[in-house]
């Protein structure tokens, strides 16, 4: 018997279902795959239904989706992951081409539960905030039946799709549509309240609303601790961001200067950039490889001329009579200590100042839960954030808390995650019961297995075309232009189709090799039964297919297994690109594609 042992997984449903890695890795299950594979088949139309279905902010995400999706794509382990969130945007494009940016179709194709016309359950829901989280769950609870009311303190609804995030990322259009969609699902908005100021919570629950979700998000910046903040000619960032989305001018002199090294700062320099200011610089503790920011976003603000001082730390604001003239800074020698926490280690001696008139900080956010005022029964962190339990309640009966105000400062994708749990908690919570789930999966042959495209394995990830650093500082156009179509068709076929399977029948099977000759990626391995170890799915199968009784299998494995004349077809997941030549090959049918699919079905109680 051979010393060595291959550890393997006998596939199961789970199984299956974390194959397919880029659905897996997103918070709101997206099929990535399918809808990529759909506009690979020019069918576009079927690509943003695919989209929308569980995500009512497909169009928005097409643009500025953190795409966790594509950090677990398999393809990324070959060369680079597929555009997923771009090829995204292509099929959201074509749709609002194809219905002229239709509301209500746009709605109809959610996959949530309930309906475009959810049956009324004559209870109220009070939501606070129209970020991600809240319009995520006031989308779910509409649909489910629920009168659900909005309650937002400024003047335009969508909260930081508004404004906290710039209109070269994300087109005001496009949010609005967003926003449009799932109000017009039924749901109330009152705008320029403030809850826990204008209004408190016990007052909304006084005016018969039975439940209520707080998502106000993370609107504050994070404070500097260094002097001289409360100069004129500081800003915060977040806070910046905001008015400078509500159209407010503001005087921000001939230089300016960005403290941080995320998003939020990038967003903040790129925006400076496009108010006329000439001379941007960002100032952070970070390597330029160190820096948290995404690195197309490093890469844009570069061209766009943005001077960056990396590995620099802000000691004080400089000024004159209240005003900002510079900023003291520090070289940083390390920035995480040898446990990879972050502890800055500065090079004593290094002080210098960098002349300018504005500085805006962006060194993080904070939620503000005023609207909370009053109340009594929840914590808070120091940085505002409301602790909540698993179901997001937040120790107050019917209150529930999600996205930001909850889980600190995170990704879009998540709030919306976020959103549509607290959604369903405050189902089973109005219900008195979790509602009845099924799950459901099943595997599909594919009897002429289209082979993926010719070289498809050699196509390299492309970009889409961005407008020109000159026409994009004119003012606030949206800079990343979009896939043409046979652009985007070529990227979709660099998919791997990880929800189609190589499922293998042994009753059928001769041993003969030939599908491991014709394997191009080496992936497939015939190996002894005795050369096997596994969990006890495993043991079932041996025991089953040659009737040995568990007792005996127990007592004596491996002189068992030396002396059975059986094999094992082994497959390494990671390496296999769906070719289809294993199953062409083989003699006897014994190899089959099959489509993995899955869904979550509500059966009525």
């Amino acid at each position: 018997m051979s010393e060595e042992k291959y550890q393997i997984k006998i596939p199961d449903i789970d199984y299956f279902r974390k194959m397919i890695k880029c659905q897996d890795a997103c918070p709101v299950n997206t099929p990535s795959g399918s809808y990529v594979n759909a506009i690979a088949d020019g069918d576009y139309l079927l690509s943003y239904a695919l989209a929308r279905g569980p995500n009512p902010f497909a169009p928005i995400c097409g643009l500025i989706c953190a795409h966790p999706c594509e950090k677990a794509c398999r393809r990324g382990s070959i060369d680079e992951p597929i555009a997923i969130r771009t090829l995204k945007r292509f099929a959201v494009d074509t749709f609002m081409e194809a219905t002229n940016s239709d509301i209500f179709k746009s709605a109809e194709l959610s996959s949530a539960f309930g309906g475009s016309k959810g049956v009324p359950t004559g209870k109220k829901v009070a939501v606070v905030g129209s970020g991600p989280a809240g319009m995520a769950g006031a989308h779910d609870l509409a649909r489910l039946g629920y009168k659900v009311t909005i309650f937002e303190s400024q003047p335009i609804i969508g909260g930081m799709f508004y404004f906290g995030i710039p209109a070269y990322r994300l087109p005001k259009n496009v949010a609005k549509f967003d926003m449009d969609s799932i109000l017009s699902l039924g749901i109330d908005v009152r705008l320029n309240i403030t809850v826990g100021k204008d209004i408190t919570l016990q007052d909304l629950f006084d005016e018969g609303f039975e439940a209520a979700l707080i998502a106000v998000g993370a609107q504050l910046s994070r404070p500097l601790p260094i002097t001289g903040t409360d100069m004129e000619g500081v800003f915060q960032g977040v806070s910046f961001l905001r008015r400078v989305g509500l159209g407010e001018r503001l005087d921000l002199g001939k230089r300016v200067i960005v403290i941080g090294g995320g998003n939020v700062a990038m967003d903040v320099a790129r925006t400076v950039r496009r108010l006329k200011v000439k001379d941007v610089h960002i100032v952070c503790l970070e390597g330029m490889h160190e820096m948290p920011a995404d690195k197309l976003e490093i890469e844009e603000s570069l061209e766009e001329g943005i001077v960056f001082h990396n590995r620099k730390g802000p000691q004080h604001i400089v000024g004159k009579d209240g005003k900002v003239t510079g900023l003291q800074v520090i070289d940083v020698a390390a920035v995480f200590d040898e446990s990879g926490r972050f502890n800055p280690k500065y090079v004593d001696g290094s002080e210098s100042i960098i002349d300018t008139e504005t500085v805006i900080t962006a060194v993080g956010q904070a939620s503000d839960n005023a609207c909370l005022k009053g109340c009594k029964g929840f914590k808070a962190t120091r940085w505002g954030t409301i602790v909540t339990d698993e179901s997001l309640n937040i120790g107050i009966p019917a209150v529930f808390a999600a996205g930001d105000v909850a889980t600190g400062p995170a990704i879009v994708i998540g709030a919306v995650a976020s959103g549509q749990k607290a959604a369903r908690a405050i189902d089973k919570h109005l219900r008195g019961s979790e509602r009845r789930i099924e799950k459901r999966a099943k595997m599909t042959v594919i009897k002429d297995y289209k082979k993926p495209a010719e070289g498809y394995i050699k196509i390299m990830r492309e970009e889409p075309p961005v407008m020109g650093v000159e026409k994009r500082l004119s003012g606030f156009s949206q800079v990343e232009e979009g896939y043409p179509d046979e652009m985007a068709v070529e990227q979709a076929e660099r998919c791997l189709k990880c929800n189609i399977n190589t499922i293998f029948n042994g009753e059928l099977c001769i041993a003969c090799g030939g599908c491991i000759d014709v394997c191009p990626m080496n992936c497939l391995k015939l190996v002894n039964l005795s050369d096997l170890a596994g969990d006890e799915n495993l043991d079932k199968i041996i025991q089953k297919r040659y009737g040995i009784s568990k007792e005996d299998y127990k007592k004596k494995r491996d002189e068992i297994l030396s002396g059975i004349n059986g094999a094992a077809m082994l497959k390494d997941e990671e390496r296999c690109i769906r070719c289809g030549l294993c199953a062409k090959r083989c003699p006897t049918n014994a190899i089959t594609m099959e489509k993995f699919e899955f869904e979550e079905v509500l059966v009525n109680d």
